[in-house]
C-alpha cells in the first residue's frame, strides 16, 4: 500500500510541475539516485529524489534504499557553462522496509557544467551533500556523487 501511494505521489507531483514549468530528470551516482526537479536552468529550483540502493559512505542500518528526498537548491555562481549550486532539504527513510525510521537535514553544495554545444540542455554534475541524521548516535551520511541533469524543454 504504501510504494503505491509513494508512487500516485511522484505521478502527482509530475503533472502539477509539469503544469508550470519544465521538467528535469537526472542520476546521481551515490546510492544510485534518481532524481525529478523543476527547471535547473533557473536561479532556484525544487527537486525529488530517491535513491535505489544503500549510499556509499553509510552502513546499511543508516542508509537504506528508498530514502527520498526533497530539496529547494539554487545558483550561488554562474557562468556561460558552469553553475555552482547549493541548498537544502530533508530527507527520509520514508520508502523503506527498515523498522528504524529517521529524518535528515540535507545540505548540498554541487557543480554543473554544459559541456557540450549540441545538448545544451544537459549538465554533468559533481556534488557533496551531507546528510545529518535527526537522532542519537546516528553519523552523518557523506554523499559524494557525479550525475547528470537533463532538461525536458518544451520546444514550440
Amino acid at each position: 500500500m504504501r510504494k503505491i501511494f509513494s508512487f500516485a505521489l511522484i505521478l502527482s507531483s509530475m503533472s502539477i510541475f509539469s503544469a508550470y514549468s519544465q521538467l528535469a530528470v537526472g542520476y546521481n551516482t551515490d546510492g544510485n539516485t534518481l532524481s525529478l526537479s523543476t527547471n535547473p536552468q533557473q536561479k532556484l529550483w525544487g527537486e525529488f529524489r530517491v535513491n535505489t540502493k544503500a549510499h556509499n559512505q553509510a552502513a546499511w542500518s543508516y542508509s537504506d534504499r528508498g530514502v527520498t528526498q526533497a530539496y529547494l537548491l539554487g545558483r550561488i555562481y554562474s557562468s556561460k557553462n558552469v553553475i555552482l549550486y547549493s541548498g537544502g532539504g530533508f530527507g527520509v527513510n520514508a520508502l523503506s522496509k527498515d523498522e528504524d525510521k529517521w529524518v535528515s537535514v540535507n545540505i548540498p553544495l554541487g557543480i554543473k557544467i554544459s559541456p557540450f554545444g549540441t545538448l545544451p540542455d544537459l549538465y554533468l554534475l559533481g556534488e557533496y551533500d551531507p546528510m545529518f541524521i535527526i537522532a542519537d548516535n546516528m553519523p552523518v551520511i557523506n554523499c559524494i556523487s557525479l550525475g547528470f541533469r537533463y532538461v525536458l524543454n518544451k520546444r514550440e
